[in-house]
């Protein structure tokens, strides 16, 4: 398996086939005389702009850490609760038990909910 081809930037669905994100970040364990280890999966938008910036992804955390519990660092998958479904990666856990999505949840209930129609 080629990690960054293979697993970086796909798709993520959750136990119930809900979308999750898409891989932002890969976690290696090292290990003594033996080759590193796939973790975590990371899914989060601080990873994603660690990729560009450390800077820009420090005061992202910062932020994000006001959005609830589990915030304001990635959300780690482990890699033994995910496996291949076709094109996308299957984590055997739901979506709404993780801080994942609190972003988009905090901006439907701030932003979108005001908005006539939304």
């Amino acid at each position: 398996m080629h990690l960054i081809a293979d697993i970086l930037d796909e798709q993520l669905r959750d136990s119930r086939g809900e979308n999750s994100g898409r891989i932002d970040g890969i976690v290696l364990e090292l290990r003594d005389g033996q080759p590193p280890l796939l973790a975590y999966l990371e899914v989060s938008p601080i990873t994603l702009l660690g990729r560009f910036s450390e800077r820009l992804a420090r005061w992202y955390a910062k932020y994000d850490a006001r959005l609830g519990p589990g915030r304001g660092v990635p959300y780690r998958v482990p890699w033994a609760r995910v496996t291949r479904e076709g094109p996308t990666l299957r984590m055997d856990i739901d979506v709404r038990s993780t801080p994942i999505n609190a972003l988009e949840d905090w901006l439907s209930r701030h932003i979108v909910q005001r908005i006539p129609g939304g």
